[in-house]
């Protein structure tokens, strides 16, 4: 039986070189193809670097869920050792510092803190008073998440840190970092200011875990040290 080939021709654009190969029909066909699938792997590939594939997408979104989920597993195993005569922000503290995780535990600014939380009027942070224009700084790694205006706290930073824990700027004069920025702890961020609803210059302070409110107070003693507020609730 006479196996077929086909003639493949190359030449040069003046036809100073030139150049012919027989391939056989099955070769033919296995070299097409091998072509498309090295194609078709060179296409799933740049769309995967340009997070426009919807597995990886999706990939990475299970990713970040899963993350949260593990902070919520992880408080509900450590919870056995919780003692309920202390205080939620207590337990955090004593397990981070005894496992030794970092977790935002330096104060952001110096000062006192002149209002606390009042979660009746939506006050889910303190309040520290400082002088114009001193440095914010974050207490700990993490990554920036938000930077931009409110009605109410001005100019505002949000901080995504290791744990689940994020933690809140308001009333900033200046912001120097930008979303998606990495920070380290004690790293500068801002400039304390009196931008939104504000009766003079000082930080709005916020530390969250896994979406509940914490005290700052309780989470960096010397805010508890220099507590000068009046009247004001703790949780």
């Amino acid at each position: 039986m006479n196996k077929k080939f086909y003639t493949v021709f190359f030449a040069s654009e003046k036809n100073q070189y030139s150049r012919s190969f027989q391939v056989s029909r099955n070769g033919l066909i296995i070299s097409s193809i091998f072509g498309i699938i090295i194609i078709g792997l060179a296409i799933i590939g740049g769309l995967r670097l340009a997070n426009r594939e919807p597995l990886t997408r999706e990939l990475r979104n299970l990713v970040k869920d899963s993350a949260l989920l593990k902070n919520i597993i992880n408080d509900l195993e450590y919870s056995k050792d919780f003692d309920t005569l202390n205080t939620y922000e207590i337990f955090l503290t004593g397990f981070y510092s005894s496992h030794k995780m970092g977790y935002p535990n330096v104060a952001p600014v110096e000062g006192y803190v002149t209002r606390g939380l009042q979660h009746e009027n939506n006050h889910m942070g303190i309040d520290i008073a400082a002088k114009n224009l001193d440095e914010v700084r974050v207490p700990g790694d993490g990554k920036v998440v938000f930077c931009g205006k409110s009605e109410d706290l001005g100019n505002t930073i949000i901080v995504n840190h290791p744990g689940g824990f994020i933690t809140l700027y308001g009333h900033n004069d200046t912001i120097l970092v930008q979303s998606g920025d990495e920070v380290i702890k004690n790293q500068v961020i801002s400039l304390v200011g009196e931008t939104g609803k504000s009766q003079g210059p000082h930080l709005h302070f916020e530390i969250w875990k896994n979406n509940q409110v914490l005290d700052p107070r309780e989470i960096i003693p010397e805010y508890k040290e220099k507590d000068v507020s009046i009247g004001q609730t703790r949780k």
